[in-house]
C-alpha cells in the first residue's frame, strides 16, 4: 500500500509540473520603450512647437525622469529599446575603456534598461566594438535573426522574464536590409535570417511556457505591419528603425504595433491586462519629454551628462564660419547642405565631379555660426573619401538613374558637384535629358572623367546606385568629416544657395 502510495503521489508531482507548463497566468504588466536614441544625451529645441525660443525636448536627464516617474506609478513594468543607441551626436565617437558609445551605455545602466535588440547603427565602429559595448552593458541584448559566422551576435535570441505573475517572452530581431544600411567593412561574416521564418519556431516553442510574446524590432514600420501578417501566436510588436511617433498603436492580425518617435524625444508606456494567454486590454501613452517639467533630476546622470557635454564643447565647440541660409535636405532634388558637402569632396579630391548620399547627412542647420561640432553631427559616419574613373557614357547613365531615384527611389537623388544637368518628363514619365555637362562642357561620352564619392557607397550595390561599375578606386584616407571641416575654415563665409545644378523643366 505505502508503495501504491508512494507512485500516485510522484504520478501526481509529474502532472501537476506537466499542466505548469501551460497554466496561464492573468494580471496587468506595463513596458516602457523607446528607440533610436543615437546618443542623444542633450536635450534639443523642440523646432515643430510654436514660440521663440523653442522649448527644450528631450536628452538623458529629462528621458530618466519619465521613465522614473512611469515606473513609481506602474511597477510591474520593463524597459525596453528597440535598437540605433549609436551614431548621432559626438558622445558615439568618445571612447570609455576603449569602447566608443561606451558613455551612453553607461548612461543607460543608470537608467535601469532591461532588454535591447541591435539596430543597424550599432555596427558602425566595427564588429569588436559592438561585442566590447555589449559586454558592458547591465541589460540583455537579443537579436535572433542576426549571426556571424553561424554565431549569433547577441547571448540569446529571446528570452522570457516574469514580472509579477505575468511570463513574458521576448525576441529581438533585426532588419534584413542590415547591408544596404550599414558599411559592408564591418559586416564582414554576418548574415542576417529572414525575420517570419526566424520567429514563428521560437513562438511556437515559448508559447506554452509565456503568457506574453514580444517582439522587439528594428526594421521599420512597414516591416512590423508585414511582419505581423505573417506570424501566428505573438501579441506584440515594439520596433524602431524608422522613427516612427505613434501616438497610438497600430494592430494587425491581432498584433499590436507600437513606435516612439527618436533622440530621446518620447517615451512610450503600454500598460497591458493579460487574460488567457493574450492582451484582454490595453492602455497606451506616448509621453513627450518636456525638459520644463523635470523636478527632481538624477544627479548622478546629471553628473555624467554635464562631464561629457563639456568635454565635447572643449574639442568641438569652437566657431569655423557663418552660415547665411539654413541648410536643409532635399531626397528628391539639389539640397543646398548636400551640394556644399560634394563640392568639399570635390574641391579636396581634385577630381572632376563628386557624389554624396542623402543618407550620410544626419542633421540640418539653421542660419548662423557653424562650428566644428554641427559637423561632425551632420556627417558622424567613419566614412573616407574615394576617388574612380567612369567614361562620359557612363555618367550619362548616372545621371538618369540619379533622375529616376529623384522620381521614385527610397533613398532619393545623390547630392552632386562639377555635375550638372536639367531635364524633362513626357506624360508617360519617360526622362529626356535636355542638358548635362561636367566642368562646364558637354559631357563627352568616349572621354574618362575622374569622380568622387565616399567608401559607403563604394562599398554597396554600387551599380544598383550608380548604374555603372566605378573604376580604378583609391582610398584618399581622409574622413569626410575632416575634409568638410577643412573646407569651410578654407570658405568660412558659407552663402546656402542653391545654384540650380539639378533642374526639371516642366
Amino acid at each position: 500500500m505505502k508503495y501504491l502510495l508512494r507512485i500516485t503521489v510522484l504520478l501526481f508531482c509529474f502532472m501537476i509540473s506537466l499542466a505548469g507548463c501551460t497554466l496561464r497566468h492573468n494580471g496587468q504588466v506595463t513596458f516602457l520603450h523607446t528607440n533610436d536614441l543615437h546618443c542623444q544625451y542633450l536635450p534639443a529645441p523642440a523646432t515643430w512647437a510654436p514660440g521663440n525660443p523653442k522649448p527644450l525636448i528631450g536628452g538623458m536627464v529629462a528621458l530618466d525622469y519619465f521613465i522614473r516617474q512611469q515606473r513609481a506609478l506602474y511597477p510591474n513594468s520593463l524597459l525596453l529599446n528597440a535598437g540605433d543607441i549609436l551614431t548621432g551626436t559626438q558622445l558615439s565617437k568618445i571612447a570609455v575603456d576603449s569602447v566608443y558609445g561606451g558613455a551612453f551605455v553607461n548612461m543607460m545602466n543608470l537608467m535601469g534598461y532591461d532588454v535591447v535588440t541591435l539596430g543597424n547603427h550599432e555596427f558602425d565602429e566595427g564588429q569588436g566594438n559592438l561585442y566590447r559595448l555589449m559586454d558592458m552593458s547591465d541589460f540583455d541584448y537579443l537579436a535572433a535573426n542576426l549571426t556571424i559566422n553561424t554565431d549569433l551576435v547577441t547571448e540569446k535570441g529571446y528570452d522570457i522574464y516574469k514580472v509579477g505573475n505575468i511570463r513574458i517572452g521576448i525576441i529581438g530581431l533585426i532588419l534584413t536590409d542590415l547591408f544596404r544600411m550599414t558599411a559592408v567593412s564591418n559586416l564582414d561574416g554576418v548574415r542576417v535570417d529572414e525575420t517570419a521564418a526566424t520567429v514563428q519556431p521560437i513562438i511556437d516553442r515559448i508559447d506554452a511556457k509565456t503568457d506574453l510574446i514580444v517582439l522587439l524590432t528594428h526594421q521599420g514600420i512597414e516591416a512590423d505591419v508585414e511582419l505581423a501578417k505573417q506570424i501566428r501566436g505573438a501579441d506584440i510588436i515594439v520596433g524602431g528603425h524608422t522613427h516612427t511617433r505613434l501616438e497610438q498603436p497600430q494592430k494587425v492580425n491581432d498584433v499590436l504595433i507600437f513606435q516612439a518617435g527618436s533622440r530621446t524625444t518620447n517615451l512610450g508606456r503600454l500598460t497591458v491586462s493579460v487574460a488567457d494567454d493574450r492582451v484582454r486590454d490595453y492602455n497606451y501613452e506616448l509621453i513627450d519629454t518636456w525638459v520644463d517639467s523635470v523636478k527632481n533630476p538624477n544627479s548622478e546622470l546629471v553628473q555624467q551628462v554635464e562631464f561629457y557635454r563639456a568635454e565635447i564643447d572643449r574639442q568641438y565647440n569652437h566657431i569655423i564660419g557663418q552660415l547665411k541660409q539654413d541648410w536643409r535636405e532635399n531626397h528628391r532634388g539639389e539640397s543646398n547642405i548636400g551640394s556644399f558637402i560634394a563640392d568639399a569632396m570635390r574641391e579636396t579630391a581634385g577630381v572632376d565631379f563628386a557624389l554624396m548620399n542623402n543618407g550620410g547627412i544626419r542633421k540640418e542647420l539653421p542660419a548662423g555660426p557653424v562650428k566644428k561640432l554641427d559637423i561632425a553631427e551632420i556627417l558622424p559616419f567613419r566614412n573616407y573619401v574615394e576617388t574612380f574613373t567612369c567614361s562620359g557614357e557612363q555618367a550619362l547613365a548616372f545621371i538618369k538613374k540619379n533622375i529616376q531615384a529623384g522620381q521614385h527611389g527610397e533613398s532619393g537623388v545623390l547630392q552632386i558637384s562639377g555635375l550638372r544637368y536639367n531635364y524633362k518628363l513626357n506624360k508617360a514619365g519617360n526622362i529626356q535629358i535636355l542638358s548635362a555637362t561636367i566642368g562646364g562642357k558637354k559631357i563627352d561620352p568616349r572621354k574618362e572623367y575622374h569622380g568622387a564619392s565616399v567608401d559607403f557607397i563604394l562599398d554597396g550595390p554600387v551599380e544598383e546606385t550608380f548604374a555603372f561599375t566605378p573604376g580604378n578606386r583609391e582610398n584618399t584616407r581622409q574622413l569626410l568629416t575632416d575634409v568638410v571641416v577643412d573646407y569651410i575654415i578654407k570658405h568660412p563665409a558659407i552663402s546656402g544657395n542653391k545654384d540650380g545644378r539639378i533642374q526639371q523643366v516642366k
